[in-house]
């Protein structure tokens, strides 16, 4: 799962608060939430009121825990995919981590088809229409690549002429990462994905500095259209084994023209079926 922070605004919150709002947990002026992506008081008044009523989650710092997401979640049937590229043996921690925190991720790695089977496994997993967050975790490969089962290459990358070789060869195997070199290429295999997110649900790529190059923006917008969800990453270095958050500040694409606040606002009257009050 993830947490999601007093002051954030992403589409973590604008989920939040439609499951919040679903439950009947009232913000501080006793009101249902405005669905706008914003934690701010009355979010946090509502988190504050579930945890209470469901009887976990440690909100004393303000935040949404893992524990308090996975069990809202649960009372309304959605679920968190999560995958991991272990092409790098060194994201075993940010799967023990995952592990800590109710996910059961995929684990991919050292494979020339990467997507196809990261699209499989999750699929397998997904009820169409029923995932509230699909969580990619790997290297951004210096902001360019989201990679799904290639490790990280980046090193090669800058090494001497075999490590070069070594890396364009890597770099040739396009089914197993996304950029905006191979998008085109490789948009047909990833877009059956559309079909498992629910309407108010979102994908995230855990990857280093991937927000902060102008192509990568651009092909993650492209994504956004492609799975119409909103695709969020981090705009700077991520540490490995703390993949509960994105650190530091983060860059989100949003489907046909959205901002966060018009693509929240969407959800403003949706109760989802099937919570206890």
């Amino acid at each position: 799962m993830f947490n999601v922070r007093l002051g954030e605004h992403s589409p973590r919150v604008t989920l939040l608060q439609v499951v919040l709002n679903s439950h009947g947990s009232a913000g501080a002026d006793g009101r249902r939430l405005t669905v706008d992506g914003a934690y701010g008081r009355n979010t946090r008044a509502a988190v504050v009121a579930a945890s209470k009523m469901i009887g976990v989650g440690d909100t004393s710092g303000g935040a949404a825990t893992s524990a308090l997401i996975q069990r809202l979640l649960a009372d309304v049937d959605l679920s968190v995919i999560t995958s991991v590229d272990l092409g790098d043996p060194k994201l075993q921690a940010d799967v023990d981590e995952f592990r800590r925190n109710f996910d059961d991720p995929i684990l991919l790695g050292g494979m020339c088809n990467g997507l196809a089977q990261m699209v499989l496994a999750v699929q397998s997993r997904a009820q169409p229409g029923r995932v509230a967050a699909l969580r990619l975790d790997g290297h951004g490969n210096l902001g360019e690549w989201l990679t799904v089962s290639v490790g990280d290459v980046v090193h090669l990358r800058e090494g001497n002429r075999a490590a070069r070789q070594e890396y364009a060869v890597i770099a040739e195997e396009i089914y197993s990462y996304v950029s905006a070199k191979n998008f085109d290429k490789v948009n047909g295999m990833i877009q059956p994905l559309s079909l498992i997110f629910a309407p108010f649900g979102f994908a995230e790529h855990l990857g280093c500095t991937l927000g902060a190059r102008p192509q990568t923006r651009t092909m993650l917008g492209k994504l956004a259209s492609l799975w119409g969800v909103p695709i969020r990453v981090g705009i700077q270095t991520q540490p490995i084994g703390s993949v509960m958050d994105i650190h530091g500040p983060a860059f989100t694409a949003f489907p046909r023209g959205h901002s966060l606040t018009s693509w929240s606002r969407q959800f403003q009257a949706l109760d989802l079926p099937g919570v206890s009050r």
